[in-house]
């Protein structure tokens, strides 16, 4: 009897000053897919957006291996484009280009496959995508297979940056572009960048045959150094909560992209905290398909905006440091999941014992 009572007493006391019961799950009614981004609950991909030249910075590149393996960059020389050369490339032919910058493109590759880099690299059919001219673009797509044998070793072409934000036409023209560059190219998959900044972008559709989606939430300029609950909470609703939401319903892998950068212009957006830049590790480890981490960027870009990135002359060395212990957790050996505990019969409390043997 007096067992009983203790029982009901104990169970009670669970119930109104403990811990309230729960439905419990058994564990191997949970599949990996539900608890973990992997098999191993570890990121796969770390690396950058790469905004310096890929030839004649070997050094810098190898260092920036040792704590990533992922690399976003153009295979083209963005500073010899102009207007006469994309107007070649939106008739459809290369006349206008010359041999070194083909040889060039070919270089790029070369030197970032010697190194062992997933590497995502940029090609310039932006201009025949944008204008719809599928029938040029597939001349584009032969004439650079054959003048940029390389090419076939790209792991990932970057279809578009920011479709959301800047005009391409709709999934469905997207998707005969990715077909027919897979068609030419079928070892090469694809991939593209959204932002998702308001609710104005949340109906973006990307393309059904993309294979790897990404997400750039810190579309932002001011804040990006406080580090609060009340900071973090206005920067998780007005910034993160639209983006990851609008990237779950597709049910596709995706990178994470991080803010590394800042204006040059003190007036314009500063650099984030180390505590900040924390956030996007930390939310890339506990998000369902998130695979991956990027960061934006690496390198500068000289621009109106006068944009720059982390480098190792760059004054942001704390958060270069952040990104190499990050790269170090990423690929190191997994931790053990759980804690080292068995399950073992409950044991009762002294008090509890005298209790029981009362009469």
């Amino acid at each position: 009897m007096i067992k009983k009572i203790l029982l009901l007493l104990i169970v009670a006391f669970n119930m109104t000053c403990g811990n309230p019961p729960r439905q419990l799950i058994a564990i191997n009614e949970i599949s990996s897919k539900d608890i973990f981004n992997t098999e191993t609950g570890k990121l796969k991909y770390h690396g950058y957006f790469y905004k310096n030249e890929i030839l004649g910075n070997e050094k810098e590149l190898k260092a920036i291996r040792e704590y990533s393996n992922t690399i976003v960059f153009s295979t083209f020389d963005l500073k010899v484009v102009t207007p006469q050369l994309i107007k070649s490339l939106i008739d459809g032919n290369l006349d206008n280009f010359r041999d070194d910058f083909f040889a060039d493109m070919g270089k790029r590759i070369d030197l970032l496959e010697s190194m062992n880099y997933v590497t995502i690299g940029e090609l310039p059919f932006y201009p025949a995508i944008r204008l719809d001219k599928f029938e040029n673009f597939k001349k584009l797509l032969h004439l650079f297979k054959e003048r940029v044998p390389q090419l076939v070793d790209l792991d990932y072409l970057y279809f578009w940056d920011e479709p959301d934000l800047n005009y391409i036409p709709s999934p469905e023209i997207m998707e005969k572009y990715i077909a027919e560059f897979k068609r030419v190219f079928p070892k090469v998959k694809v991939t593209t960048c959204y932002a998702i900044p308001s609710t104005d972008f949340y109906s973006a559709v990307p393309p059904k045959n993309i294979d790897l989606l990404m997400i750039d939430p810190y579309y932002f300029s001011d804040e990006t150094g406080a580090n609060s609950p009340e900071n973090f909470e206005k920067y998780y609703q007005s910034r993160l909560l639209l983006s990851l939401n609008w990237i779950k319903q597709w049910d596709k892998p995706y990178l994470m992209v991080g803010d590394s950068f800042g204006s040059i212009n003190k007036e314009g957006k500063r650099f984030p905290s180390y505590d900040v830049s924390m956030w996007y590790y930390i939310l890339a480890m506990t998000q369902e398909n998130c695979i991956g981490l990027l960061w934006f960027q690496y390198g500068y870009i000289q621009t109106a905006e006068q944009i720059a990135g982390v480098g190792f002359d760059s004054p942001q060395s704390k958060l270069l440091d952040l990104h190499k212990e990050i790269g170090k957790a990423i690929f190191s050996k997994p931790s053990k999941i759980g804690l080292p505990m068995k399950k073992e019969e409950p044991v009762l409390y002294d008090v509890i014992k005298q209790a029981m043997e009362l009469k």
